[in-house]
């Protein structure tokens, strides 16, 4: 195991936390994860930094990282630089201070680049557990692969992978161009969310990430008010 300051000398965002959620110390990723000054960061509560919404899942990560020994993982998302938000996988788990200090919670950011089969495992489960679907995009081969979820979009791609031109025909003409923007974006990998229709007129959210994939529900109601990128 690394020592602690090895593990904030990571590139990965990363911090060290005691066991109530306070903040020892951090890198400059992590901080700017947070969307403040690491000086502004050290010796508050990490829970109360990042958006209310995402509170009782982090709480409940590091509830689990301090407490067993098996990895705990959870999707959330954090302020972010500006007001760019990020969505990213976050492992947590207890380290224990060489100096005989008390033992402290670390918690980084797993690289999707180097671990996407564990990226994906939360993502699957809780796509599962909403009624989503989760696909994966390609760009070099502009194709989209799915990955499992909601039996309502089976339904809608049968084939285990299929064409980006293929599913374009499959959502509502009045949705394609918002979807093609979304592809092409060169933006920060968070998911946007994205009211789509499909041709035959049932509404779908769908939210989709460039790096990560997309995510949507089958609507049967002429709404689509439902959040639908699994946290």
């Amino acid at each position: 195991m690394d020592t602690l300051d090895e593990l904030i000398r990571r590139t990965e965002p990363s911090a060290l936390l005691t066991l109530d959620g306070t903040i020892r110390s951090l890198n400059a990723s992590m901080a700017a994860m947070l969307g403040r000054p690491a000086e502004q960061c050290v010796g508050h509560d990490f829970l109360r930094m990042l958006p209310e919404t995402q509170r009782a899942s982090g709480e409940n990560l590091l509830t689990h990282g301090a407490t067993t020994k098996t990895v705990a993982m959870r999707v959330l998302q954090f302020p972010g630089p500006g007001s760019a938000s990020v969505v990213s996988l976050v492992e947590a788990r207890p380290v224990e201070d060489p100096a005989g200090g008390p033992r402290l919670v670390w918690v980084h950011l797993v690289d999707a680049r180097n671990d996407l089969g564990g990226l994906l495992v939360p993502f699957k489960l809780a796509a599962a557990a909403a009624d989503l679907g989760l696909w994966m995009y390609s760009p070099e081969e502009h194709q989209l692969e799915w990955l499992g979820g909601a039996p309502a979009l089976a339904a809608l791609f049968p084939e285990a992978s299929v064409s980006f031109s293929s599913m374009v025909r499959r959502v509502h003409p009045d949705d394609r161009e918002a979807l093609g923007r979304i592809v092409r974006s060169t933006a920060a990998p968070s998911p946007t969310m994205w009211p789509a229709r499909s041709v035959g007129s049932s509404w779908a959210m769908a939210a989709l990430s460039r790096s990560l994939g997309c995510s949507a529900t089958r609507r049967s109601s002429r709404r689509a008010d439902r959040k639908c990128w699994p946290r």
